[in-house]
């Protein structure tokens, strides 16, 4: 069964074009039916790009036995006409391939801006999947680290500065990285943002910065840290958007590991 959500947007391609069949097809259809939302747009845009498709192709032009038998039709009738009549004939024939030429070119440039549209769609859909596979590699990553028996779990509590802040910093030791989570903390100015710290005794050693959303949230994974020490503690400081590589601001968040 299929375990990386890269596999599976694949599979959600070959079922929006009816390919997909046997065990490959009833394990797809049991990842849908769990309700994944990401798949579920997947197939849904890619059938919407098979239908522009298949609207922009250009109608086919009869073949020419059925041209010649019409052809045939009109000579006799043609022939038996007098003078005037041919010149009137010839009038509305000349009148015929103005608009025959107008009607040609108003098909074509309905025909390009459809091919326009449906290329935008076309990169409009490859930017959505793209978005949607980092997203799900970003899960599955921190999948792996949550799931690690090494990891641990750091609760920061709000101090002074931001007494009702909660943060949870999930710690792995052993590959020296994290994932951390924050709530309740006010939004900094622009100048400003939020660093995370290690700390051993009276140590600290910048771990990542970050910014939270209008709701005073954050999500973020913490990249590897090179230093190879035991932290005892982790905090927050409000510091330059940069960040620094020693605590200048107020401290927000505390915790003990």
């Amino acid at each position: 069964m299929a375990t990386d959500h890269g596999e599976w947007l694949e599979r959600g391609e070959i079922y929006a074009l009816g390919a997909l069949d046997g065990q490959e097809l009833n394990e797809f259809e049991l990842h849908l039916a769990s309700g994944c939302p990401i798949c579920a747009a997947c197939v849904r845009e890619t059938r919407e790009t098979l239908t522009l498709l298949h609207r922009s192709l250009p109608p086919e032009m009869p073949p020419n036995a059925v041209k010649s038998r019409i052809l045939e039709r009109i000579t006799p009738a043609v022939a038996r006409q007098t003078e005037q009549t041919k010149a009137s004939w010839f009038t509305w024939n000349w009148l015929g391939i103005g608009i025959g030429a107008f009607a040609t070119a108003i098909v074509a440039i309905v025909l390009t801006s459809n091919l326009k549209h449906t290329q935008n769609e076309l990169e409009r859909v490859k930017a959505q999947l793209a978005i949607a596979q980092n997203q799900a590699a970003t899960k599955d990553e921190q999948l792996q680290l949550l799931s690690s028996p090494e990891i641990r779990l750091v609760e920061l509590k709000g101090l002074d500065a931001a007494p009702a802040a909660q943060g949870k910093f999930f710690w792995n030791p052993v590959l020296r990285r994290g994932f951390f989570i924050a709530r309740g903390l006010p939004q900094t100015p622009a100048d400003k943002a939020y660093e995370l710290w290690g700390i051993t005794g009276n140590e600290p050693v910048a771990v990542g910065i970050f910014t939270v959303d209008e709701k005073g949230q954050a999500r973020i994974n913490m990249p590897p840290l090179a230093q190879e020490k035991s932290f005892d503690k982790f905090a927050v400081t409000i510091e330059p958007a940069p960040g620094v590589v020693k605590p200048t601001g107020p401290m927000v968040l505390l915790g003990n590991v």
